[in-house]
């Protein structure tokens, strides 16, 4: 059987045959019109016969002259042929010259011109000779005119006679245009007939379906009262329990699992129950505070899904769902088993995601904090490669013990930065023991600057030392994140400032910077994992820092504060416990 085709296939053809033959008739009436408004040959004829009449006047008032006339104005003659001549020579008269093959002509014209000028000057009443010299330079340019003129005659004709052909042919497919419009409309009327037909052809069908539909409801209804009996004895046998529930929430069937998966009484599945004290009830014998929706309530359109836990430790899945005419039904499903499997799931989940997290903070550990040691490094050794023949003993053996000291550093960085991977899962230690607060402060401050090729950073140490109970490998990680990034969110000029001192029974190290601040409402965000403050883009980073340096803090009873003020600057504090048996003196 061969598809049918579609209503509106042919009545669309008919309106785009219709739109697109009066599209291409407007289109080419207006080509036409806009044709018949250029006259640029028109416009070249006049020019050169203006041309042409000066030139005859300039020898009229050289002859006049000749004869002793006093008003005869020979320069005003010239002056006047020479204007017609430079508009000939200028723009799209000069292209349409050269067209015609008269470049060279219009060229010997100008000079013609030139020699003729100085013949006008003082030209002397009765004086034939000077005449005729005019004469025999002006009678070969007017010649020339002529010859121009009758050529652009010639073309003026032919163009006309183009357009004309043109103009023409655009009438034919206009006209053409209008009959294919003419016939689109008798198409579409013709359709319009033909669909007005069918529509009282099925307007009649339909009342005959009508009559045929009546008897099919009867059927239907017996098949649908058959049907739903066994459907009824489908839920009884049904391993989950089953409630229906007329439009006024009034129990009106159920099954007997609904009482074998639920700790109720039998007054409470009585029909006629309303759903809404069924499900208090239900409540009730539930464990409330496992409830994985803590009220049995349903939303507005009637739905309810939750997950209980009751007093056997056994778990069961409620669900109640609005039929379209407004009904509800209810479903109670034993899911301990789902649960159990569940539970044991988010737990592998859990183990996985700690490896994982575990992995890719090492990874930003060393990404973040490798840096410093190794641009010491390469700094020094690049130092050491260029001016290793012109530099003592003693500053290559200072050298070298640079280098030593930031290969030390990048190890500790390494045992350190297995440590904070292990933050998450609370399985880092710190190894604390007194150490001098200053001594790490000027070493930190030190690789700062090396790394930074200038010095930046202003150390200010107190009198005596400060010892601190805390693990030294973290705590230079701890400032050499602080200071990397003072260092880096300040302009290249500005300077750093680290301040040691002792407030009561601990020990601060600020490191103070003169960059744009931090806006008020990102301060309480900072420290969050991969956080970076709107005056951080633009700049490398990703986020880690300073979330791992206050975790390092804290695991050795100290803590990381920051202040600011958006535009001044930030200020970083690191507060670290006093080592036992150290020497208390407040600022």
């Amino acid at each position: 059987m061969r598809p049918r085709r579609p209503a509106y296939v042919l009545p669309g053809l008919a309106i785009l045959a219709f739109a697109t033959f009066l599209g291409f008739s407007l289109v080419r009436l207006a080509q036409v019109e806009q044709d018949m408004r250029i006259n640029v040959d028109e416009n070249m004829l006049w020019v050169i016969t203006q041309a042409q009449v000066a030139s005859h006047r300039l020898g009229d008032e050289v002859n006049r002259r000749l004869r002793g006339d006093p008003d005869a104005n020979p320069k005003l003659r010239f002056d006047v042929l020479t204007s017609r001549l430079v508009l000939l020579d200028a723009g799209p008269q000069r292209r349409y010259l050269h067209r015609l093959g008269f470049a060279d002509t219009l060229e010997d014209a100008f000079v013609r011109l030139h020699a003729i000028e100085p013949l006008l000057d003082d030209l002397p009443p009765r004086a034939p000779g000077a005449v005729d010299g005019i004469h025999q330079l002006l009678t070969p340019m007017t010649q020339q005119l002529n010859r121009i003129a009758n050529a652009v005659m010639v073309q003026e004709w032919e163009a006309t006679g183009a357009r004309l052909d043109a103009h023409r042919r655009g009438m034919l497919q206009v006209t053409a245009s209008v009959l294919g419009i003419l016939v689109s409309g008798l198409l579409l009327v013709a359709l319009l007939i033909h669909a007005l037909r069918q529509r009282r052809v099925a307007q009649r069908a339909l009342a005959r379906h009508r009559d045929e539909l009546e008897d099919q409801v009867q059927r239907r209804t017996r098949d649908l009262e058959t049907q739903r009996q066994r459907v009824v004895d489908a839920i009884d046998t049904a391993p989950d329990g089953f409630a229906a529930f007329d439009g006024g929430d009034r129990l009106v069937l159920s099954n007997p699992q609904l009482a074998g998966l639920l700790p109720l009484p039998e007054t409470e599945l009585a029909h006629g129950q309303r759903l809404g004290e069924l499900l208090e009830a239900i409540r009730r014998h539930a464990s409330v505070e496992e409830t994985q929706c803590d009220t049995l309530t349903q939303d507005k359109a009637g739905h309810l899904q939750c997950d209980l836990e009751l007093a056997d430790h056994s778990w069961r899945q409620l669900m109640v769902r609005q039929t379209k005419g407004g009904e509800r039904v209810l479903r109670v499903a034993d899911i301990t088993r789902y649960k159990a499997a569940a539970r044991s799931l988010e737990r592998s989940l859990q183990r996985e995601r700690g490896v994982s997290d575990f992995y890719r903070s090492f990874a930003a550990l060393v990404s973040h904090q490798f840096r410093t040691p190794l641009a010491v490094i390469d700094s020094g050794l690049q130092r050491l490669l260029r001016r290793s023949e012109s530099m003592s003993h003693d500053a290559r053996l200072e050298r070298y013990h640079r280098l030593r000291e930031a290969v030390a550093q990048m190890t500790r960085l390494v045992e350190s930065s297995l440590t904070a991977a292990r933050l998450d899962g609370g399985q880092v230690e710190a190894l604390q023991e007194a150490c001098d607060l200053g001594a790490l402060a000027e070493q930190a401050c030190r690789l700062q600057d090396e790394a930074q090729g200038q010095r930046r950073i202003r150390l200010e140490e107190p009198g005596t030392p400060l010892m601190a109970w805390c693990d030294r490998s973290l705590v230079e990680q701890i400032l050499a994140n602080l200071l990397s990034n003072a260092l880096k969110y300040s302009p290249e000029t500005a300077p750093v400032s680290v301040t040691l001192g002792q407030q009561e029974e601990r020990l601060y190290c600020r490191v103070e910077d003169r960059g744009a601040g931090i806006a008020a409402d990102e301060l309480p965000r900072l420290f969050d994992r991969f956080f970076r403050s709107r005056h951080a883009s633009g700049t490398p980073g990703i986020g880690l820092g300073l979330n791992i340096a206050r975790h390092l803090a804290r695991i050795q009873g100290g803590e990381v504060t920051v202040d600011s003020v958006e535009g001044e600057g930030t200020t970083f504090t690191l507060w670290l416990p006093m080592a036992p048996g150290s020497t208390t003196h407040d600022d």
